[in-house]
């Protein structure tokens, strides 16, 4: 086939992925800001603006621990052994495979009312727990962020600048800080949002203190005020927007997709001893320590319980959203490589297009879509060929099936296509052409060339996907019915009648399974590329 009618070929293969984004996305977030707009002109939401604030300031105050905290981690990681480094990876890194509602547990284990320590420890409900919660959920993105950044950094640079009498201080800002300008920036903006967005935290740790997300929560899962969701299903999602400016204005929109550096370890960094390098070891020794105790206090409260931890029905419900999570992976994955494939093929113009598409999706706040879906879905919708039916609730289309599987789909398919477009730029340009020069053709460059040097990061991506939909609380939990049940909305309605030691037991199996199926998963996407890559 010629240049040209590849081209083509992949330009036509993006019009039906477009069209159903359009249709199945698309939609509902212009009918969800058309009611947001509504009632923000009849003025029904009063106290909102108090609520708004409150919500701001947490999620500021998150941000900036969270971010000070990964930095301090990072530094301390950088100058550890390769062992002891790996063993601060896994804690770490650990915790994103424990829900939000979880940490927000343990944290009333520990000084709740009926808490371990709550004699000796303050009030946790209110500010103060839910900021301490939500600072070691997010923990792990700003750390795993900057280890990943400090890859970069030469080891050389660090002693060069050490011979010539540098301080820690002055190594941290000349050549530590540089390469963490633009990931630190995008980081900070997803857990701002994140953070915001997060409905899970306040509902077990926020007192009276009112949140966005969570009184959304209430008024969908209440099948309440419509207009009052969508308006902060819409605040929700304002802080992205200068986010995708940036990425928008930009010649390449690649800010998310930088190149890959999957292989090899980061050296040690040999920093002299400074109030710089003590203090984030401190501090990282105190985040550890409260990980620790959480940890343990999570163990004796099951260890001590007086009910049955594993029940029928948290059976079916763990083998209900494991069953979910697979068919999402199964779809999301060929969408995902097909909308890279005809990205790449379809010209610079389209591929740029494409691609922002794809990180607007991925960076919308969940909370905002499960919002956007309840109201777009969750009643007969007429439309000039006929009615639409409901795909919410127990008595849609195939009891909530429809909406759920959508609601996994929807951020995989950017994850999935920014992973394939991040490993095309791992083979080198010139090695291609040479290739092509050769005599190879499209089919056995992608085979022989393209594919095992990426994959090793499709079969990351293919477990990051699938545990992510396995532990993803939102936007599940606005869609999640009685015949359909998820992990997230059982573990919730556990939290209502202050079963924590089934919550903990739930999650434990879940980071067990997320962990099996991960690996599996991983390890059958690698054997497949690499038998492609063999032929």
């Amino acid at each position: 086939m010629t240049e040209r009618g590849t081209r083509l070929m992949a330009r036509a293969a993006l019009v039906p992925v477009g069209a159903g984004a359009l249709i199945l996305v698309g939609w509902p977030v212009v009918r969800m800001a058309t009611q947001a707009f509504a009632a923000l002109a009849t003025a029904s939401t009063p106290g909102l603006g108090r609520t708004a604030a409150v919500s701001t300031g947490l999620s500021l105050t998150v941000t900036v621990l969270a971010t000070a905290l990964g930095l301090a981690l990072a530094l301390t990681a950088r100058t550890l052994p390769i062992r002891p480094r790996r063993l601060l990876d896994a804690v770490i890194g650990g915790l994103l495979l424990v829900p939000p509602y979880t940490v927000a547990a343990a944290v009333v284990a520990v000084g709740g009312r009926g808490g371990r320590f709550a004699a000796v420890l303050p009030d946790v409900y209110g500010l103060p727990g839910m900021a301490l919660a939500m600072t070691l959920a997010h923990l792990p993105i700003a750390y795993l962020v900057i280890r990943v950044a400090w890859r970069v950094v030469d080891p050389h640079l660090v002693e060069m600048a050490r011979v010539h009498g540098a301080r820690a201080g002055e190594v941290f800002r000349l050549i530590l800080l540089p390469p963490l300008r633009a990931p630190l920036g995008v980081t900070a903006a997803l857990m701002f949002v994140s953070t915001l967005s997060d409905p899970s935290i306040p509902a077990v740790l926020r007192g009276r203190v009112p949140t966005l997300a969570h009184t959304a929560y209430i008024e969908v899962i209440a099948w309440g005020g419509e207009g009052t969701a969508s308006l902060i299903a819409v605040l929700l999602a304002l802080p992205v927007l200068p986010l995708l400016l940036v990425l928008w204005r930009r010649p390449d929109p690649s800010l998310l997709r930088t190149r890959w550096l999957g292989r090899g370890t980061s050296p040690t960094l040999v920093l002299p001893s400074s109030p710089l390098v003590n203090a984030c070891r401190a501090l990282s020794v105190l985040v550890l320590a409260l990980v620790l105790v959480l940890m343990l206090t999570a163990g004796t409260s099951m260890a001590r319980a007086q009910v049955a931890l594993v029940t029928p029905a948290m059976r079916a419900v763990i083998i209900s959203t494991l069953g979910y999570a697979l068919a999402a992976l199964l779809i999301a994955a060929p969408l995902g490589v097909l909308t890279a494939w005809a990205s790449q093929r379809a010209g610079d113009r389209v591929a740029r297009g494409a691609d922002l598409l794809q990180v607007t999706l991925l960076l919308m706040p969940a909370t905002t879509l499960g919002i956007a879906f309840f109201l777009a879905y969750g009643l007969e919708t007429p439309t000039p060929w006929g009615d639409l039916p409901a795909l919410v609730g127990g008595a849609s289309l195939g009891s909530g099936a429809v909406a759920l599987l959508v609601a996994f789909v929807a951020p995989a398919v950017p994850l999935v296509h920014l992973a394939v477009r991040a490993g095309q730029q791992r083979t080198p340009q010139a090695l291609q052409e040479t290739a092509r020069v050769l005599g190879a053709g499209r089919r056995r460059l992608a085979l022989q060339l393209v594919l095992p040097r990426a994959g090793a990061l499709v079969a990351a991506t293919a477990a990051a996907v699938t545990a992510r939909n396995i532990v993803s609380v939102v936007p599940v939990v606005f869609l999640s019915t009685p015949d359909a049940p998820m992990v997230a909305s059982f573990a919730l309605d556990l939290l209502d009648r202050a079963s924590f030691e089934q919550t903990f037991a739930l999650t434990g199996i879940i980071a067990v399974l997320v962990t099996a199926v991960g690996a599996a998963v991983a390890a059958a996407s690698a054997a497949v590329v690499g038998r492609r890559g063999a032929m």
